[in-house]
């Protein structure tokens, strides 16, 4: 059976104050072996185990900060009144780490196999701030699309978002399995139900969390360590 993985990684961000909360650590995905552990995990539930489970390929959707986005800040930064200049002065300070730290990001997952990026230039209002739009959306519609175009047989869905229970239902009524990852605090009531299947991070201890995050630790100059500079595998050894 093919599997594709779908990751909304600004919905994960819940998840990880969750964790935080629960004294579980800093928690990030790590790209690096997700496919190895879904396949891992699916292959051991009595649903899939006399299935030969092939991981297709990782997507993951998320705001992606632009120097557009960040000349948009000061341009509201050097226009404002004395009252509102700290609130853009943070926001750009946020904008312009945020964007040093995708590129370092982006440039280490662009050497995975059979993973994309999928992202939506951030937006900015001098009301709202900095803020994710069509992310979402887009996740939806490579979902139904690619259950249409029958790429996969199983979607796993790292988000607990209400906003995609329109695309889940239409996914199942198409045949396939959706499988939902996430914490049972950052899920809609709606999505766990609908679910074909829905898997409690609540639940998992760290060695299971270890699988596929790492505990953050902030470094100066990003880089792949030795041990990741080959591709990674698409099924267990």
């Amino acid at each position: 059976m093919k599997v594709m993985i779908f990751v909304d990684a600004d919905n994960f961000k819940g998840i990880r104050r969750l964790l935080r909360e629960e004294g579980r650590g800093d928690r990030w995905i790590d790209f690096y072996k997700l496919n190895l552990f879904v396949i891992e995990y699916l292959g051991k539930n009595k649903q899939y185990k006399d299935c030969k489970l092939q991981h297709i390929r990782t997507y993951c959707y998320t705001g992606e900060y632009t120097p557009h986005l960040i000349k948009k800040i000061k341009d509201a930064l050097e226009n404002a009144k004395e009252e509102k200049k700290e609130f853009f002065r943070l926001e750009l300070t946020k904008a312009e780490q945020g964007y040093e730290s995708q590129k370092a990001f982006f440039k280490d997952v662009s050497t995975y196999y059979f993973f994309e990026m999928r992202k939506k230039p951030l937006q900015f209002s001098p009301t709202d701030g900095v803020f994710q739009k069509g992310v979402d959306v887009q996740l939806a519609v490579d979902l139904v699309t690619n259950a249409h175009l029958k790429t996969f047989d199983i979607a796993v869905v790292f988000s607990g978002d209400i906003d995609l229970i329109e695309s889940v239902r239409s996914v199942k009524n198409l045949g396939k399995h959706v499988i939902i990852f996430s914490h049972y605090k950052n899920t809609a009531k709606d999505m766990v139900t609908e679910a074909d299947m829905f898997v409690d991070f609540q639940r998992f201890d760290d060695e299971l969390l270890n699988k596929f995050t790492h505990i953050f630790q902030r470094r100066e100059t990003p880089t792949i360590p030795p041990n990741r500079q080959k591709f990674p595998p698409t099924t267990p050894s």
